[in-house]
């Protein structure tokens, strides 16, 4: 259904776009003289009054925005959308590039490393590889313990920010072509973008749970 994504898809770009208050000034608020630029007749030269028209540089803004509010959010129902993320991640597995990995649980956070990974594995970066995106996710055994048993765990299982795990977060900071976010920033917009969707185990189980 390209009907659903493209609709998905203009929601996203449009709720981006956001609201915006721009304004322009016109004739009589732009910096400059009145006084008369040259004599009238004579000079061989267009006539001018003075030197803030809208076709002369520095001049006014020519029907420019006058600073009401302009909307440029749409509304799309919230079952149009799952559904379109539902298409997305078909047609990504549907292509052969849904590919799913144990965990992103690095040894190293840094950027070197995780591009050679990256590379090697998946053909993802580097001047001839590809695009991907890539989605993490707590485990859901780490989200479900106490606080008793956090500090005594704390040692053994890897840490996350904001959803992602530390190592992946760090690592894939300045690789261009590569896009890391939580399960819940899952996106058809970027899925389109990226040629390759990487998702981890608990990610898909997340998601699963989430789409049901």
């Amino acid at each position: 259904r390209a009907d659903i994504l493209c609709r998905v898809v203009q929601y996203q770009r449009n709720k981006k776009r956001g609201k915006r208050t721009a304004r322009t000034k016109t004739i009589s608020e732009v910096s400059g003289s009145g006084r008369k630029v040259r004599q009238q007749k004579g000079s061989g030269m267009a006539r001018a009054g003075h030197s803030r028209p809208p076709h002369w540089r520095g001049g006014a803004k020519a029907h420019g925005p006058k600073g009401t509010i302009q909307d440029y959010t749409t509304k799309l129902n919230s079952k149009v959308r799952a559904l379109g993320l539902k298409h997305a991640l078909s047609q990504k597995l549907k292509e052969g590039n849904l590919l799913l990995v144990n965990d992103w649980n690095l040894s190293s956070y840094k950027t070197n490393y995780f591009s050679k990974v990256m590379m090697d594995a998946f053909a993802v970066g580097g001047r001839d590889g590809t695009t991907a995106f890539l989605i993490d996710a707590p485990p859901s055994s780490q989200t479900a313990t106490s606080h008793d048993d956090e500090e005594e765990e704390k040692e053994d299982e890897p840490m996350y920010i904001g959803g992602v795990n530390v190592n992946l977060k760090v690592a894939s900071g300045n690789i261009h072509n590569v896009k890391v976010v939580n399960q819940l920033g899952c996106n058809v917009y970027d899925i389109l973008k990226h040629e390759k969707l990487i998702v981890s185990l608990d990610a898909l189980k997340a998601l699963e749970e989430r789409l049901d």
